[in-house]
């Protein structure tokens, strides 16, 4: 065994040698590890609890033997008794390396931990929907009718769905023709009408009947918390 068993770090994948004894936290702090602790090692505040594992690890070249940290002590033991520890679980103050490690930091012992502080919850909408989606046969060109694939497809949407004033940018211009002529001439066209306009944008078109769905994400932006909506805008 050596005197400065190899430690690794997951899921940040950071390693480095440690004296034998040297307490798992300590070695998280060299590293730069992100494991909290605020309690100063005292095996008070349980945030620098880590999740040792043991067995041959190929992929980081290490076998990792079950006395690979040091056992229980009576800190963690008072701990585990007033407050419980998750089986498997030890307290990164208190465990010392022994031997090569492989150490995983939970979730919930990182520092920069992403937080979900909303839960998600179903709720009605009314649908208003800025996008929608329409299906619609486009004539096909005509020798005797010269006319190009977006004005027919202008003129199809008019006469059967009443849209007018539609508008569109030179992506979904590039992709018109060959999605018509795969569709057979029937579209399925993603319209976009922004608020207190007249004017629809078309957004994107699939040939035939697109079942795929369209989903809109509301996303509340606050000074300390991030929420989001994701809906169907098809059905809410």
């Amino acid at each position: 065994m050596s005197d400065h068993p190899l430690v690794i770090f997951t899921p940040s994948g950071k390693r480095g040698r440690f004296p034998v004894g040297t307490p798992v936290l300590t070695a998280a702090r060299k590293l730069g590890v992100d494991l909290d602790s605020v309690c100063g090692g005292r095996g008070i505040c349980s945030k620098c609890q880590v999740a040792p594992s043991y067995g041959d690890f190929p992929k980081h070249g290490v076998t990792v033997r079950e006395d690979a940290l040091s056992e229980w002590n009576a800190v963690e033991a008072r701990y585990d008794r007033v407050r419980g520890l998750k089986k498997g679980r030890r307290l990164g103050c208190q465990a010392t390396v022994q031997g090569d490690i492989v150490i995983d930091v939970p979730a919930e012992s990182q520092v920069h931990r992403q937080v979900v502080r909303k839960a998600a919850s179903d709720r009605p909408i009314v649908m208003d929907p800025a996008t929608r989606l329409v299906f619609v046969e486009v004539e096909e060109p005509d020798m005797h009718e010269p006319s190009g694939d977006f004005e027919r497809l202008r003129s199809a949407l008019k006469d059967q769905w009443q849209i007018e004033n539609v508008t569109a940018g030179l992506p979904l211009m590039r992709k018109l023709q060959p999605v018509l002529r795969k569709g057979k001439w029937q579209v399925t066209v993603a319209l976009h009408q922004a608020q207190g306009s007249d004017a629809m944008r078309i957004l994107d078109i699939w040939p035939g009947l697109h079942e795929g769905g369209i989903y809109g994400l509301a996303i509340d932006l606050g000074s300390t918390t991030i929420a989001a909506h994701l809906c169907d805008l098809s059905d809410g």
